[in-house]
């Protein structure tokens, strides 16, 4: 009985050996192209979730919220998102693929994906305010340290990004969990899977190397562009934008036309930002569009007469003040932080400002047109609603 045994073993042994001798380079590049493609895969389909999610925000369970917002990582290992951190703080973990309703995606090497997301961006707790001006928290850099700025964000840095960590790096432990992903406490361990950002993060922006030789991580960004450009394709958007619109504007009449903030003498009006949301009254404070509105309020320009009559012709009629959407950035203009000290010419146009000056809202639009004639072309010209 022995014999037989020992000829299956010698057998198996030789056709191991055969094997490994047929090993050869090209069958080690295959592997590699098949690993590097799952790798593809899976951060392609993670980033198309997550614009999903911010694209849809507010038709799924947040039906007071607004669109754009990102989900917080996954920080226990459980697959779901929760809350992260601070306000206006970046977070990184796990991707929560049970939020994002994916499985749990792998890379190559058949690690769970990781994800960071800026504290612009988050949804729990939310920033102060989130529309197509905010700019993300993670800067790149190549090889050589020199910046990657991206064009979907005016400050050329990402909102999230995907990473796939790949197989461990020399010195790093990776400890199998009772969860998919590793568990808690693996899903905190973040130095034992990525190379390229640990934990806890620094100060916004956070510099991200995406090329180092001791790292093998992969990445994909996301950036302002990435979210607000699938956002204006969508139907509703514009609808949605004109709502909040023209909640402001309800509220600054139901308010009496209180003082603009930063108010600058421009012709026969003053023109400056809206006033603080909390000290208005009316629509723009209801539970449905307090936050949409608190998002959007900083992107509106508000003229209000002088001498508290109606100063103001066009539009069908006279006005005591105005309520103008400044759109998109059109080049040149720039509207980083601090807000309170970009002009007035950083959201209107030369032609509204100009008509303002001679006391005319002229044939300004009263609707935001969205969607816009081309994905990549800014929504740009400003609309302007009376305010009798």
């Amino acid at each position: 009985m022995l014999l037989p045994a020992l000829v299956l073993l010698l057998a198996l042994g030789g056709l191991g050996w055969l094997l490994a001798r047929h090993d050869t380079p090209a069958d080690r590049a295959a592997r590699q192209l098949q690993a590097d493609l799952r790798t593809t895969r899976a951060l392609q389909t993670a980033r198309e979730a997550l614009l999903g999610f911010a694209a849809t925000y507010r038709n799924k369970e947040h039906p007071t919220a607004d669109f754009g917002y990102l989900p917080c990582p996954d920080l226990d290992g459980d697959g779901s998102s929760e809350t992260c951190g601070q306000q206006g703080r970046p977070a990184v973990g796990r991707l929560p693929y049970l939020t994002l309703n994916l499985p749990d995606l792998r890379d190559g090497a058949g690690e769970c994906l990781w994800y960071a997301v800026a504290g612009t961006f988050k949804n729990n707790p939310k920033p102060e305010a989130l529309n197509w001006d905010s700019t993300g928290g993670f800067r790149l850099r190549d090889g050589a340290g020199q910046v990657i700025a991206l064009p979907g964000d005016q400050a050329g840095l990402a909102a999230a990004l995907i990473i796939a960590p790949g197989s461990p790096m020399p010195g790093q432990q990776r400890s199998p969990g009772p969860g998919r992903c590793g568990g808690d406490p693996e899903a905190r361990h973040i130095e034992a899977y990525l190379e390229i950002i640990g934990s806890p993060l620094g100060n916004p922006p956070i510099d991200v190397p995406t090329t180092r030789p001791e790292s093998n991580d992969r990445l994909l960004t996301i950036a302002t562009d990435d979210i607000y450009q699938q956002l204006e394709r969508r139907g509703n958007f514009g609808s949605h934008l004109q709502k909040v619109f023209q909640s402001l504007a309800d509220c600054l009449s139901t308010s009496a036309l209180p003082e603009p903030l930063d108010g600058e003498a421009h012709g026969p009006v003053r023109l400056g930002r809206m006033p603080a949301i909390d000290r208005l009254q009316g629509p723009c404070r209801t539970p449905e569009l307090r936050d949409p509105a608190g998002n959007w309020a900083s992107m509106m320009r508000y003229a209000r007469c002088t001498s508290g009559g109606r100063c103001l012709t066009g539009l069908g009629q006279t006005c005591r003040g105005a309520l103008i959407f400044g759109g998109e950035r059109l080049g040149g203009q720039r509207r980083l932080p601090p807000l309170e000290q970009q002009g007035n010419d950083a959201y209107l146009e030369d032609t509204t400002l100009a008509a303002l000056t001679t006391g005319q809202l002229g044939t300004m639009p009263t609707r935001i047109d969205l969607p816009t004639a081309g994905p990549n072309r800014p929504a740009s010209n400003d609309v302007a609603l009376c305010l009798p």
